[in-house]
């Protein structure tokens, strides 16, 4: 491999790795993650959150919001310990509500 492709190969797994690294900001106390708005980001700052889990709240999330913070164990790869370790970080609001269609949000804006 030459040095170029490895110096490229190195800046795209640090870019990769860059959102990750940046998401672990400790939550600050009394700061509340809501499980039905926050992006994958912002969940992956809860302790024991990777972006694979992240993910998986989003995508569980995206079939069936969360009605309170104990629906969260239907997640895989969560459980009660979790749940008790984090659940004064947690909370749930109201569903996220579906982005409009770039299509439609064009043409609102020229209104």
């Amino acid at each position: 491999m030459s040095p170029r492709w490895r110096a490229l190969a190195v800046a795209a797994a640090l870019l990769a790795a860059a959102p990750a690294l940046a998401a672990k900001k400790a939550l600050a106390q009394g700061e509340k993650v809501d499980l039905n708005r926050a992006p994958v980001v912002e969940l992956m700052r809860l302790p024991g959150v990777g972006q694979q889990r992240a993910q998986a709240i989003v995508a569980h999330r995206a079939r069936q919001p969360f009605r309170r913070v104990e629906d969260v164990l239907a997640v895989k790869g969560l459980g009660p310990a979790w749940l008790a370790k984090v659940r004064a970080n947690v909370t749930v609001g109201g569903a996220a509500a579906p982005a409009a269609p770039a299509a439609q949000r064009t043409a609102s804006a020229g209104r």
